[in-house]
């Protein structure tokens, strides 16, 4: 586990994470002070000064907290909570309590303007330090679906690329465990709306321990946190804030992953999506998506480009082009360097292809859409990448 915070802070960041009323932007007012033992003590026992933002919270009365301030509030529940039960005691014993602002926090989360106050984690934080895209989607996904899910998580991996995700059941859990499946280097990175300690959904209890002790797990939810369903949009913003990509496959018009979606453009994090049929109602979100502006992946290939990874076209030998196939192949044979009119070209096609004047047509169009010919002023030639 690691140095920091050790076994009296991980306690004290507990006990602030599950004050009456507290939420996330609450709890990051509170630790912009001092070490959570440190501001566990001063709320204990209403000492020192606080700065004019931290006094405004303090004294905000909750609508439901019977008249009371959070100041008071807090107070007396710091007072009367002596010390987690044995399991919790346990869960923390069993991973690591990262706090904003204190060394071992994830660098990609610590300027983020909604980022957790505290990350309960298992596994290494270095998986947060390579290359990142979240491979998201729907819960009900398609045998297509999560095969497409596995397929982008182990290519990801391969190229070094480490994939974020929900553990949710559908295409998180086939990402993720493509990623495991894969041998690569890249690794899984997970982000769950319930504490550590509470599987969810109970069937992936073994995908929770492989995700941990090969890449990084957490959550900003302390032990002992069942997974109410508030919880995870909130989990999502984690999601999207620790990701360069956000690769959607399969959503449908309302559901998590748009959620996540839009924490990622509030962010400037890039969205793709991967097409589907638009007869599926799980590929409904993700075409609308492509239709509103997401860039299309169609292959791992395409997130790589994006990421600028892709080795190939580093090179400058990718050629991104369709390769023309039979009649098509063959009128572009008879390209030089030289511009030919639509006559010249349908004279060659005739006397060494047999080619009618119609067909030779045709298949300069289908040269000119997919990038191999251009066309200006009625001459066409050879297009170059």
């Amino acid at each position: 586990m690691n140095e920091l915070p050790d076994s009296d802070e991980r306690i004290a960041a507990w006990r602030l994470s599950t004050l009456p009323f507290v939420t996330a932007r609450r709890l990051r007012v509170l630790l912009t002070h001092a070490l959570p033992s440190t501001i566990v003590e001063r709320l204990r026992d209403g000492v020192g000064e606080w700065d004019p933002v931290t006094s405004k919270l303090l004294t905000f009365r909750p609508s439901n907290g019977a008249g009371r301030s959070l100041a008071e509030l807090w107070s007396d529940a710091l007072r009367t909570t002596v010390s987690p039960f044995e399991s919790t005691l346990d869960a923390l014993r069993q991973c690591d309590v990262r706090v904003l602002g204190m060394p071992g926090y994830p660098d990609c989360l610590a300027l983020d303007p909604a980022a957790p106050a505290v990350l309960y984690s298992r596994g290494d934080p270095n998986a947060l330090a390579g290359r990142r895209v979240a491979i998201i989607g729907t819960r009900n996904a398609t045998e297509h679906g999560r095969g497409a899910a596995r397929r982008f998580g182990s290519e990801l991996s391969e190229a070094g690329v480490d994939v974020v995700s929900g553990l949710a059941r559908g295409i998180d859990a086939a990402a993720h465990r493509g990623v495991l499946d894969s041998g690569g280097v890249g690794r899984p990175v997970a982000v769950v709306a319930s504490g550590l300690d509470v599987v969810y959904p109970p069937e992936h209890d073994r995908l929770w321990e492989r995700v941990g002790d090969r890449g990084f797990l957490c959550t900003e939810s302390p032990p002992g946190t069942t997974p109410e369903p508030f919880r995870f949009p909130l989990r999502n913003r984690i999601i999207a804030a620790m990701s360069e990509i956000v690769l959607v496959i399969e959503s449908r018009l309302e559901g998590g992953s748009l959620i996540t979606v839009r924490e990622a453009l509030q962010r400037g994090v890039t969205v793709m999506a991967v097409p589907g049929a638009t007869s599926t109602r799980a590929s409904q979100g993700t075409n609308m998506l492509i239709r509103d502006g997401a860039l299309v992946a169609i292959d791992t290939d395409d997130v790589l480009a994006v990421l600028g990874l892709d080795n190939r076209r580093a090179t400058g030998r990718f050629d991104p082009r369709v390769p023309p196939a039979g009649i098509d192949a063959r009128i572009l044979d008879l390209f030089d360097a030289e511009p030919l009119s639509l006559d010249d070209v349908a004279a060659r096609a005739r006397d060494s292809l047999g080619v009618s004047f119609g067909a030779t047509a045709v298949s300069l169009g289908h040269l000119e859409t997919s990038g191999w010919l251009i066309c200006t002023g009625g001459w066409f030639e050879r297009a170059h990448v």
